[in-house]
């Protein structure tokens, strides 16, 4: 069988991964045979196809860096000629974004068309990302969505790091049940993921002194200014939606997640996608904390504060902190 694989990076490498256990548990024993088209090993990986015999074993055939050959639509017509019955092949083409998320390598209509006819073609890209990293640790922790969610806010999605904490947990739990605040202390938590929970925290409690403390160590300054804009955005919707009567605050989880979630989602997508309806309505149940106004106010501040800071107006560190410290001021 022939695949052809492509999307970005970190949910490329998820599938490919899963792709590659699931051939592997086909055929016991099978060890993958690696060429990379950027090295020009195209000659041996065709010598890896076109060799055929009733006593060969059956081969899985890897070509990676795909997207450096030059005529992959004319590779795709040339397999078409091999008799591929012994073997798995499968062909990684990794797509590229650049700093506003395009991307710069995107496959070719033709490239695709011609693959079409004689491959498998398995398309992984970012917009799949979050929810290809939740099943990778459900699957491979054996647990639920939300623990999954949770632990990959706390170590970041990152596919390598994702890999090694996963394997690190199994080591540390030894085929013991999976638990949550067992395994926190072993993790290395993503600074993004720390600060986004000491956001939240100060944003509910009006305690500053662990938020600033990290800020301090961490010159995390531009990120708390994104994560809090974001966490003030999403209240403000919430409001808006109840004032509009699209929302109902005191709705139970169950009416929320089957009747209301799927009308109100198009109003959360951000960088990583939909926004899961959990965490949405543990929002909900802390809207009565806020108002309309008070969130307006709060994120002109964070638009003023930004442009004078990236204009050399300000100092960032200063006057992020003396934004938490008079955030609920007046």
């Amino acid at each position: 069988m022939l695949y052809l694989l492509y999307g970005d990076t970190t949910p490329l490498q998820i599938k490919y991964e899963e792709l590659l256990s699931e051939l592997k548990g086909n055929h016991p024993g099978i060890k993958e045979i690696i060429y990379d088209a950027s090295l020009n090993e195209i000659t041996g990986f065709f010598d890896s196809v076109s060799t055929n015999s009733m006593f060969s074993p059956y081969q899985l055939i890897v070509l990676k860096r795909a997207e450096d050959y030059k005529n992959l639509a004319d590779l795709a017509k040339s397999l078409e000629m091999y008799n591929l019955a012994q073997k798995d092949i499968i062909i990684i083409y990794e797509e590229f974004l650049n700093d506003f998320g395009k991307r710069t390598n995107e496959i070719s209509k033709k490239v695709l068309t011609t693959f079409g006819k004689i491959a498998e073609i398995i398309c992984f890209r970012k917009e799949n990302e979050k929810k290809a990293s939740v099943f990778y640790l459900q699957k491979n922790l054996n647990i639920s969505q939300n623990e999954a969610e949770t632990l990959l806010e706390l170590i970041g999605d990152d596919y390598f790091k994702l890999k090694n904490e996963v394997e690190k947990i199994k080591n540390f739990l030894d085929g013991d049940l999976f638990n949550m605040d067992k395994i926190i202390p072993i993790l290395s938590i993503n600074k993004e993921a720390n600060l986004k929970k000491l956001t939240e925290s100060f944003i509910l409690t009006q305690q500053t002194k662990e938020l600033l403390n990290f800020l301090r160590d961490e010159k995390t300054y531009p990120n708390f200014i994104y994560i809090i804009t974001d966490e003030l955005l999403i209240y403000l919707k919430l409001i808006l939606l109840i004032d509009s009567s699209m929302l109902d605050r005191n709705v139970s989880y169950n009416k929320f997640k089957d009747h209301v979630f799927e009308e109100i989602k198009k109003y959360f997508v951000g960088d990583r996608g939909n926004i899961h309806s959990y965490y949405l309505f543990l929002k909900l149940k802390n809207v009565n904390l806020f108002n309309k106004d008070f969130l307006v106010k709060k994120l002109n501040e964070l638009l003023l504060l930004e442009y004078q800071v990236k204009s050399g107006e300000l100092d960032l560190d200063i006057e992020v902190g003396a934004f938490i410290l008079n955030f609920y001021s007046n």
